[in-house]
């Protein structure tokens, strides 16, 4: 397997890693295709494909967290007929090692099993991220916006540290989300609800925990 950095002029490429994402995330976790065109011509996300004999397998999209010690993971997804091959854990720690690298912190976005539906999947993604290296930034209530103006999705921030990171300040995770809201979702002001409602959870230290 092969994994590679994937540009905006690879267009028979970038057709299949666009069926791919249509086909794994619902519609109120998708950025429409055009912003992340964009994104992608701006440097703000990279784009790797896994790829098996010219067929793309997998995908990983990190966006760059600009104003803080972070990249986000921002979909990680393998095609259906491929699963169970370890491809996704290997993209994964591609991806690790391409933050480390960047002397990043990897930052992933995962759905809370206490809400919504579906609790055994949203279980099994915690699961494969905390088997490979991955850790909870505890108590920190996160709630992703609709990406389709639905309703909003609670979630868990989960972390790869750089190095070996047993907590964080309250206030670098503080900034942390007010640059996900306004670089990633465009939402600005701390008085808006839901980011109001993260700001109010996070504590003075923000332990690095495992969740399961």
């Amino acid at each position: 397997m092969d994994i590679t950095k994937i540009e905006i002029d690879q267009k028979d490429t970038l057709e299949e890693i666009f069926q791919i994402y249509e086909t794994s995330f619902p519609a109120n976790e998708r950025q429409t295709l055009e912003t992340l065109k964009i994104r992608l011509k701006e440097d703000k996300e990279v784009l790797f494909a896994a790829k098996i004999n010219n067929e793309v397998v997998g995908i990983g999209f990190l966006f760059d967290l600009r104003g803080s010690d972070f990249l986000l993971l921002d979909y990680l997804a393998v095609k259906e007929n491929h699963r169970g091959q370890q491809i996704g854990e290997r993209l994964f720690e591609f991806l690790k090692s391409y933050s480390k690298r960047h002397h990043k912190h990897l930052l992933m976005e995962v759905d809370d099993p206490e809400y919504g539906e579906d609790k055994p999947s949203r279980i099994k993604r915690i699961a494969f991220y905390q088997k490979n290296g991955a850790y909870w930034l505890k108590d920190v209530k996160y709630i992703l916006p609709a990406l389709d103006k639905t309703l909003p999705t609670e979630q868990i921030l989960m972390v790869v540290p750089k190095n070996v990171e047993s907590e964080f300040s309250g206030q670098e995770i503080h900034r942390l989300v007010k640059v996900l809201y306004s670089e990633l979702y465009g939402i600005s002001g701390e008085d808006e609800d839901n980011l109001l409602k993260i700001v109010s959870s996070i504590a003075k230290k923000v332990q690095v925990s495992k969740f399961l």
